[in-house]
């Protein structure tokens, strides 16, 4: 069996445009990845298109030869979008691999540790703020519709929910756009905004259901250590504040009691093993549009043997969570998934199987490959709208 061809497909995913990868074999065997990027489609895409030729002819199942012939290929320009387009294959092959051994992609990873997936909602109030019409909802304006969110995640049975500073707006907060030359402006305003929306959200959600904070790159190390503090008291789930250096996070995780997540911006094994050698983190959250399964999974198998926990970043399109739901399955140090509960209207459209639910925890498909393919007719009425392929 050997691939045929590589196509790119770009759809509507509300507030990011979803870019998924169709590998063919020359049996006719079709696999499934997404690597979707919220900074643009369009040089993904491009680069997808540049990588077939080192693929077409491979042996899909041979899924470690690929990635390290397509890393070796793109040396001089690893990390961003050569790693996503190389994502994107790399989750199709493997999709390929449980469909050619009629077995789901857990099962071919080495089995699975559970029968679901625990969730925590991501975004918690942010598209809400930012996006009500897109994911048909209610614009956010108050503490209230705060206190009602609440209600919705206990309902569902999320474990967690993850929240940031869009959020703080709907409490009456003048928030300023970021600043990278002088990050600490406003900063005694933003930190009482924090401890009110911590306060807030624990009010509704009880004592419980844990509670994230993700500022990715806003903060520098010195507000970065203040925010750990502030929030420390209301028992948070972690502070989700990203940086490429793993001696200045050490310290924003030293500062405090609030436990810290980051990973979603680095890539390759390589660039994790500083941050856990320090123990600079208690939560790893690898993007795996970024890093596919195969890299992904030498993440977290590191990660295990420094006692950090897994938690995916999973914030893409419904395939994604299908992929992250197959690799969780699998992993002994898995914590909580992320999950959109806002989203699109038309997203379990794009599937040839709805996303499945039980108690708040996403059932662990025993279909082959990932248990789902992309639905073609679906793609077709929700072009996205940044860049059409052809």
């Amino acid at each position: 069996m050997k691939i045929k061809s590589v196509k790119t497909f770009l759809a509507d995913g509300g507030f990011r445009p979803w870019t998924f990868v169709r590998v063919e074999t020359d049996n006719g065997l079709i696999g499934w990845g997404d690597c979707t990027d919220w900074g643009g489609a369009k040089p993904v895409a491009a680069m997808i298109e540049a990588l077939e030729p080192y693929v077409v002819g491979e042996d899909p199942l041979n899924t470690d030869y690929i990635w390290e012939k397509l890393a070796s290929r793109n040396m001089r320009h690893l990390s961003g979008v050569a790693h996503k387009a190389m994502a994107g294959i790399d989750i199709a092959c493997w999709d390929i691999r449980g469909k050619y051994w009629n077995a789901p992609v857990w099962q071919l990873l080495g089995g699975k540790f559970r029968d679901t997936i625990p969730l925590y909602w991501t975004h918690f109030g942010w598209s809400r703020v930012r996006f009500p019409e897109v994911v048909g909802k209610k614009p956010l304006t108050n503490k209230e519709q705060i206190l009602e969110m609440c209600e919705e995640a206990k309902n569902f049975g999320f474990a967690g929910v993850k929240t940031n500073t869009e959020v703080l707006k709907a409490l009456g907060y003048d928030i300023p756009s970021i600043d990278p030359v002088f990050p600490y402006k406003n900063e005694g305003m933003l930190l009482r905004g924090y401890r009110e929306l911590y306060q807030t959200i624990r009010q509704g959600l009880g004592p419980d259901i844990g509670i994230a904070l993700d500022v990715t790159f806003s903060y520098k190390l010195g507000a970065a250590k203040k925010l750990a503090s502030v929030i420390a008291d209301y028992g948070p789930m972690w502070l989700e504040c990203e940086t490429t250096n793993p001696d200045a996070l050490k310290e924003v995780r030293n500062a405090s009691s609030t436990p810290v997540c980051i990973g979603e911006s680095l890539f390759g094994a390589g660039q994790y093993k500083p941050f856990f050698e320090r123990y600079a983190m208690d939560i790893v959250m690898p993007d795996v549009a970024w890093n596919g399964i195969t890299e992904t999974r030498r993440i977290v198998q590191l990660a295990k043997q420094y006692d950090i926990m897994f938690a995916p970043h999973n914030c893409h399109s419904p395939l994604t969570t299908f992929v992250c739901t197959h690799l969780c399955a699998n992993t002994p140090n898995f914590y909580l998934m992320e999950f959109d509960y806002d989203d699109v209207p038309w997203r379990d459209e794009m599937l040839t199987y709805p996303i499945e639910f039980q108690n708040g925890q996403i059932i662990v498909p025993d279909r082959p490959g990932f248990g789902v393919d992309i639905n073609e007719e679906a793609l077709k009425k929700h072009p996205a709208k940044e860049y059409t392929t052809k």
